[in-house]
């Protein structure tokens, strides 16, 4: 027993020590214990009872750690707290998704930053049996402002038409509230079709009216940006039919009648923007004078001109240069010059473009002399010349063949770093040196061309080509053929009709032959029936009739040669006297029942008879029957008759 007591006395004198050390923790937690037990208990402030913070809507019978009490009914006059929804939808009560007070708040601040859960919150509470009908009206237009509105910012329009259906079959219908949102709306993120949809939608209702010009100003504009012209005219009565139009109004329908070329309307829409004392900008008056001069009236543009000059600053230099495009495009030369006095009176200075339209006028109608005039006017108005502008001046003193002019200005250009030759420029500039024969010139050009970076494209490379078939170098021309393959440039037909000529002026047929044969289909491009013609027309003239019969099977190979094609062809063949090839041909034809002109083989077999050409004459007789073209009998009986058939042709009895 002694040693028992003495047990337990020092266990106790243990188990004091140990609380002793600890007593400041143990009374730390026995107050916050006391704390916990007072306050579910509600006696803690006052004994006002603290509700656990529930996630409302999550059906639960009883309140338990970690799950949520059901929301207590409020009085019918408090409004009940719009707390954002957070859960699984498939977890609400179905009691909370039939009441309206519930669930209008929950969509609606939904929609505000979870569009996808507040449509699909929706869309339950219409499965839970929800109707509509039970939602105040107020609180129904409410929502689906909210849902329409923000399904459309989130580009998920489909669903706003879901909606707005789901509306108007409801029995509720849709207010003209509702759709101005929807439309501004669509406007203002540029869905223009969509904004259109969405009245043709409304228009289905026949007791829908739309009073709100804004709403017709912007179903007007949308149809413009949908090019839906043919419904800009309808809107824009509508706009003037609930108040006056507005300049922007008007400026739609002039944009409108632009495209359409109706330049009798677009001054009668300037008109009407007078008569109405609105503010008519530069924008608007140069867009008419833009349509008059595309439709080709510069007559009635230069009246709307005298009109615009009498309004100080409505008249710009873009007002001119319209007009001046128009003069250009009419080729009349004279009166560009005189608009461009016109616009020194004003006191209006030529831009680059107006010294630009005028240089091009200028050269269109061969009028070099009047170009350099117009330089030496932009030299003293302190005007700098451009690539754009020193090109066209290049262009046309390559059209007057003015080659030590159009190499001047190019060592001009690239004396100046601000106007570096383009792509064009070089095009241009080795045309010239070719047409020219110098080749080594447009060689050394080429040379230019590629240290300034530019990649030289088919028109280069054709060029080039062609500068060699001028002079015969078929060799050089070849080696430009495979760069140009090499370096990624597809030729064309114009590249293979260049390269037929290349090997035809070094008599070299046969190669001509292989390469229309393999190289077009290698590179993916469909040789035109021209090639062959020009191919046939080239071997007729080196007296090449076997080659000539090679190219025209060749062409019917490919198509069925045309009558212009075979009078070219047969009329090429008379004039070298190739008549057996072109007996031979005429033969194919008809035995592939080709088309051929009863006229064409009439002529040809008249002039071989004249000529002698027995075998030919046989020929073409036999290829006339087969093509069921009219023979003369006197032909066939004189063939058959005389050696001689010239004495008794038929044509020596008429």
């Amino acid at each position: 027993m002694s040693s028992i007591g003495i047990d337990i006395e020092m266990l106790s004198s243990y188990a004091w020590e140990a609380v002793y050390a600890t007593r400041y923790e143990l009374l730390g937690s026995l107050v916050f214990l006391v704390g916990w037990l007072l306050g579910k208990r509600g006696w803690f402030f006052g004994k006002v009872r603290m509700p656990p913070s529930p996630k409302y809507g999550l059906k639960q019978s009883s309140y338990k750690r970690g799950s949520v009490q059901p929301r207590r009914k409020s009085p019918e006059n408090t409004p009940r707290l719009a707390v954002p929804f957070r859960g699984s939808i498939d977890q609400v009560d179905p009691m909370l998704l039939k009441d309206p007070s519930w669930v209008v708040p929950q969509v609606t601040q939904l929609c505000q930053t979870q569009v996808p859960q507040a449509l699909l919150l929706h869309r339950a509470s219409i499965q839970a049996g929800l109707k509509l009908v039970d939602i105040p009206a107020e609180d129904c237009h409410q929502l689906f402002v909210a849902l329409v509105t923000a399904v459309i910012r989130t580009g998920r329009f489909e669903d706003a038409m879901k909606l707005l259906l789901e509306l108007r079959d409801s029995g509720l219908g849709v207010r003209a509230g509702l759709v101005a949102s929807v439309v501004k709306l669509c406007t203002s993120k540029q869905l223009f079709a969509e904004s259109l949809a969405v009245f043709d939608f409304m228009s289905e209702d026949a007791t829908y009216t739309l009073t709100d010009k804004s709403i017709w100003s912007c179903l007007l504009f949308c149809a413009t940006e949908a090019k839906a012209h043919e419904r800009c005219s309808v809107f824009f009565e509508r706009v003037k039919a609930h108040g006056t139009a507005s300049a922007k109004d008007y400026g739609n329908m002039l944009r409108i009648a632009a495209v359409q070329r109706d330049w009798e309307g677009s001054l009668m829409l300037i008109q009407e923007m007078r008569d109405a004392n609105l503010d008519i900008d530069i924008v608007l008056y140069n867009t008419s004078l833009a349509t008059c001069v595309g439709a080709g009236k510069v007559d009635q543009a230069c009246v709307l001109l005298d009109a615009m000059e009498k309004v100080v600053g409505v008249a710009d230099v873009v007002t001119y240069n319209t007009i001046l495009k128009g003069f250009a495009k009419a080729s009349q030369i004279d009166d560009c010059f005189k608009l461009l006095d016109r616009m020194h009176t004003k006191s209006i200075p030529p831009s680059q473009v107006t010294y630009g339209i005028l240089l091009d006028s200028c050269i269109n109608e061969n009028e070099v002399h009047r170009a350099k005039k117009v330089v030496d006017d932009m030299t003293v108005a302190g005007c700098p010349m451009n690539v754009i502008l020193y090109t066209t001046l290049i262009k046309g003193f390559a059209r007057a063949g003015d080659l030590e002019q159009v190499m001047g200005l190019y060592q001009k250009m690239r004396a100046d770093q601000n106007t570096l030759p383009d792509l064009i420029t070089f095009s241009i500039l080795i045309k010239a040196n070719c047409d020219n024969d110098k080749l080594e010139e447009a060689l050394k050009l080429l040379e230019d061309m590629i240290e300034l970076g530019l990649r030289p494209d088919e028109v280069v490379f054709n060029n080039l080509i062609a500068g060699c078939a001028r002079l015969g170098n078929v060799m050089l021309g070849k080696q430009l053929y495979d760069n140009m393959v090499k370096s990624g440039v597809r030729p064309s037909n114009a590249t293979f009709s260049i390269l037929i000529r290349l090997h035809h002026q070094s008599n070299l047929l046969e190669e001509a032959i292989l390469l229309l044969k393999t190289e077009p289909a290698k590179h993916h491009v469909e040789a035109e029936p021209r090639l062959f013609l020009q191919l046939i027309q080239s071997c007729i003239r080196s007296r090449q009739g076997k080659q000539a019969i090679q190219a025209y099977e060749m062409l019917c190979e490919r198509s069925k040669p045309t009558g212009a094609t075979h009078n070219s062809i047969l009329t090429t063949c008379l004039r070298l006297n190739m008549y057996d090839t072109a007996a031979e041909i005429i033969s194919i034809a008809a035995a592939n029942r080709g088309r051929v002109d009863a006229s064409d083989t009439k002529f040809f077999l008249e002039t071989a008879f004249k000529k002698r050409k027995t075998q030919a004459v046989q020929s073409c007789i036999a290829a006339m029957r087969a093509l069921g073209h009219p023979v003369d009998p006197q032909f066939v009986s004189s063939v058959e008759s005389n050696p001689n058939p010239v004495e008794s042709a038929p044509w020596k009895s008429r």
